[in-house]
């Protein structure tokens, strides 16, 4: 049942994408089309540069809990999870567990985490984009203040044994949840050691660093429109942090819309003109959102064969690193 659950919502999440894709494909089009490629490239690079700087960050978690991917299968997995881009504050790029336990035989409890620590050290370091912003633009304070006071709340609880011991007693004398209560188990180590000040202290920073590349992005399309005005830097790197934290708490899927107003609606704000703003706003959406989409979905379907995954499996297995990792099921290729 749990499998045919996690298939329905990615068909779900997959018919949104398209979905949306056909509404706006043509307006990008068009708009593309007065880009530069020389600006188009330096766009496109932009981009590049914060999926390496992720994949970096979560090559390093995988390392925190113990966990070794050969090179190529990482990358396929660490893009193929792009095809859940849509999915509501990106929960969906859990898929990349479910494939590490598909190909590797690695328990879902035992990188889940990992998954989870990505997405509170992307919005930590989207906060510290806008706290940089905000000091100038004095826009959504509230709304930051509000999501920093959550965020660090739930950082603590998760790092705390009492809110395991907490989750362990609602789910103790359940005989049907024990195996939930053994991943639990699992979590808990994982989520401690990737939420530590040591772990903080690097993944925050390049959390911010890589979702600047993508604000860095908005500006150079700002740019190749020929747009002059004062502290465009600032702005662009400030209207995408705001309006990717609005579209991430909106729990819509990939933010539609409410990323879209918040980015517009903060244009309007610093005095952009409307045309540039409607532009930009389809642009930079089409650049990271669609060619998230699109690149994870060419990446997934180059896949495999199956006798590199036997082989793959037969090294993950000899690994002392992984050993133990597995459940007591046997591993699909």
């Amino acid at each position: 049942m749990w499998r045919l659950a996690l298939w329905l919502g990615v068909a779900l999440i997959l018919f949104i994408t398209a979905a949306a894709m056909l509404t706006d494909y043509q307006k990008v089009i068009s708009l593309l089309g007065t880009i530069s490629p020389g600006y188009l490239l330096a766009i496109v690079a932009s981009v590049l540069f914060n999926y390496a700087l992720r994949f970096i960050k979560w090559n390093y978690f995988l390392g925190i809990v113990g966990v070794s991917v050969p090179f190529k299968l990482n990358l396929w997995i660490f893009f193929s999870a792009f095809t859940m881009v849509l999915s509501p504050a990106k929960i969906g790029e859990l898929v990349k567990s479910f494939l590490l336990k598909s190909r590797l035989g690695i328990a879902v409890g035992r990188t889940a985490p990992v998954v989870v620590a990505e997405r509170l050290t992307d919005l930590l370091g989207l906060l510290i984009l806008c706290a940089i912003g905000f000091s100038q633009f004095a826009f959504g304070g509230k709304t930051l203040a509000l999501l920093a006071v959550f965020m660090t709340g739930g950082i603590l609880a998760l790092t705390r044994p009492s809110f395991w011991r907490l989750l362990d007693r609602l789910l103790s004398g359940k005989a049907k949840l024990n195996k939930v209560r053994e991943s639990i188990k699992a979590m808990q180590q994982s989520t401690r050691d990737l939420l530590s000040l040591k772990s903080l202290a690097f993944s925050v920073p390049i959390s911010a660093l890589s979702w600047g590349g993508e604000g860095f992005a908005l500006y150079l399309i700002f740019k190749s429109m020929g747009l002059q005005l004062a502290s465009l830097l600032p702005i662009s790197l400030f209207a995408h942090a705001f309006s990717s934290i609005a579209g991430a708490v909106s729990f819509l899927p990939g933010g539609l819309l409410v990323a879209e107003g918040t980015m517009g609606a903060f244009f309007v704000y610093v005095g952009v003109p409307d045309a540039a703003a409607i532009s930009a706003t389809f642009l930079i959406r089409a650049v990271t959102l669609w060619f998230a989409v699109i690149l994870g979905t060419i990446v997934f379907m180059l896949g495999y064969n199956q006798s590199d995954l036997q082989a793959l499996q037969r090294d993950n297995d000899n690994s002392p690193a992984n050993n133990g990792s597995a459940n007591d099921s046997e591993p699909t290729t």
